[in-house]
């Protein structure tokens, strides 16, 4: 019975230590972080574009929880905070707001 519980909470934190992984590296991504931002040319893209993408947990649905934006020299800047559906991840993804000027 402990080698079972033993086995269980090893296979635990080595679950834990891959999401890790997996969310550290989610960062360096575009829209990971405000240095990097997802460049989209109207706010309306800003939400559908957020939910569109998956957990990076169990690849479920995200729910929009937060939004936050500020005005920068390149653009609106936003803050989209969301949160899964089935798993309850947390995650945060950045998109600068840059209408394309025309020729």
């Amino acid at each position: 019975m402990a080698r079972a519980r033993k086995a269980r909470r090893e296979q635990d934190r080595a679950l834990r230590k891959a999401v890790s992984r997996v969310e550290r590296a989610a960062r360096g991504l575009p829209g990971g972080a405000a240095d990097h931002p997802l460049d989209v040319v109207s706010a309306a893209l800003v939400e559908p574009k957020a939910r569109a993408t998956p957990c990076l947990r169990c690849g479920g649905e995200l729910e929009l929880r937060h939004d936050r934006a500020a005005s920068t020299p390149r653009g609106v800047l936003r803050e989209i905070e969301l949160a899964c559906r089935l798993c309850h991840a947390p995650r945060t993804l950045w998109f600068r707001v840059a209408p394309a000027i025309p020729n």
